[in-house]
């Protein structure tokens, strides 16, 4: 991995006094599905869900063909270069992160190299999420094992990755795992939701399962 456990640092947040909601940002808080597939779109390419993942599922627009998965992560490289001009939130994921900050503190973590970081600091800034910001390829329960070496009264993680649930869950099986899947077809496509893991299908929705986990944990 490029970053190391030890470079890691969640801004300023002093985690183990108050409540963590630890979210997610990539087809969570900014949406991905749907930039991504117009900026294949721009670059001679075409996305095509046919199984949730990317690798195999991109085309190439002169020749139909399938492109190799070296490409596609190159293509999602230049993808994340460019994410200022592409991505945007969601409806209401900043009015809920915002609402919790009366019952919790709320730290995002995203799945992509740190070198990646300062660029989405900055579109999530624009668009009013002022969060602290972790960017690492790590897997998000080690991550978060490491952070909350003082554990704070209840712990949220929201993905839409229910592997990244259930490695949160697997290194914290206090925490509350909620997989959120907004876009009807792309939740069609994802692996069944699994306990101790929970689905969600929209933020008011999450936002009901995490006040009552907060509230059962006092």
């Amino acid at each position: 991995m490029a970053d190391k456990l030890s470079d890691i640092a969640a801004d300023d947040l002093d985690i183990g006094h108050r409540p963590l909601v630890v979210c997610d940002v990539d087809e969570v808080v900014l949406q991905f599905v749907a930039p991504f597939k117009a900026f294949l779109k721009a670059n001679g390419h075409e996305l095509v869900l046919r199984t949730f993942s990317l690798n195999g599922n991109v085309f190439s627009l002169e020749t139909g063909t399938e492109i190799p998965d070296a490409e596609v992560e190159a293509l999602l490289t230049a993808f994340y270069d460019a994410q200022e001009d592409w991505q945007e939130p969601f409806e209401t994921a900043r009015e809920t992160l915002e609402g919790l900050t009366d019952i919790a503190d709320v730290l995002l973590l995203t799945a992509m190299p740190p070198r990646h970081r300062e660029k989405r600091r900055r579109l999530l800034r624009r668009n009013g999420f002022d969060f602290p910001l972790i960017a690492t390829e790590r897997p998000k329960g080690e991550v978060l094992s490491a952070l909350c070496a003082t554990h704070p009264p209840a712990l949220v993680f929201i993905d839409d990755m229910l592997y990244n649930c259930r490695s949160v869950t697997r290194h914290l099986p206090g925490a509350l795992a909620i997989n959120l899947l907004i876009d009807d077809d792309y939740r069609a496509l994802a692996p069944k939701t699994e306990p101790p893991s929970v689905v969600a299908a929209g933020w008011k929705e999450a936002e009901m399962l995490i006040r009552r986990h907060i509230a059962e944990s006092r």
